[in-house]
C-alpha cells in the first residue's frame, strides 16, 4: 500500500526520485532559447545566429519530450511540445526572412537609429515597404 504522503505516480531510483527530464538537457534548453531569444533581438548581422540557437534548442527540445514521455509525464511532454516548438520555429522563421530580406532589413535598422522622431520611424517604415517591393520585383 503507498503511503498518503507520498505521490504514486513518482519513480524512486537508489538515491532518490527519478526527476521527469534530465536537468542537463533543460538547462541546455533554457540556455538555447534565452539565447535565441536575446540574439533575435540583436541588430543584423547578430540577429542571425538566432536561427541557429533556436534549431540547436528544437534538437535539444525532442529529448526533453521524449523523456517526458517515457517517464509518465505525459502533461509536461505536452506543454513542452505546443509551447516549445512554435516558439523555435517562429525564431527560426525571423532569422531565415531577415536573410532573405537582409538588404532592406538592415536600411530599416540604420534609418530606425538615425529616426529621432516618429514621423521619421514612418518614413522609414515606408521606404522599406518600397524596397522591398523593389526587391522583389527585380
Amino acid at each position: 500500500m503507498v503511503p498518503m504522503s507520498e505521490n504514486p505516480r513518482s519513480r524512486s531510483g537508489e538515491h532518490g526520485p527519478v526527476p521527469a527530464v534530465s536537468p542537463r538537457l533543460l538547462g541546455a534548453l533554457t540556455v538555447l532559447m534565452l539565447a535565441s531569444w536575446l540574439l533575435s533581438m540583436a541588430p543584423l548581422p547578430y540577429s542571425l545566429f538566432s536561427g541557429l540557437t533556436a534549431l540547436g534548442a528544437l534538437g535539444v527540445l525532442v529529448p526533453v519530450v521524449l523523456q517526458a514521455f517515457r517517464r509518465g509525464r505525459r502533461g509536461m511532454a505536452v506543454f513542452a511540445a505546443v509551447i516549445g516548438v512554435p516558439a523555435t520555429l517562429m525564431i527560426v522563421t525571423g532569422a531565415v526572412v531577415s536573410l532573405l530580406f537582409y538588404g532592406p532589413m538592415a536600411e530599416l535598422q540604420e534609418c530606425r537609429a538615425a529616426a529621432i522622431t516618429e514621423r521619421a520611424q514612418a518614413q522609414c517604415d515606408a521606404q522599406v515597404q518600397e524596397s522591398v517591393a523593389g526587391w522583389l520585383a527585380g
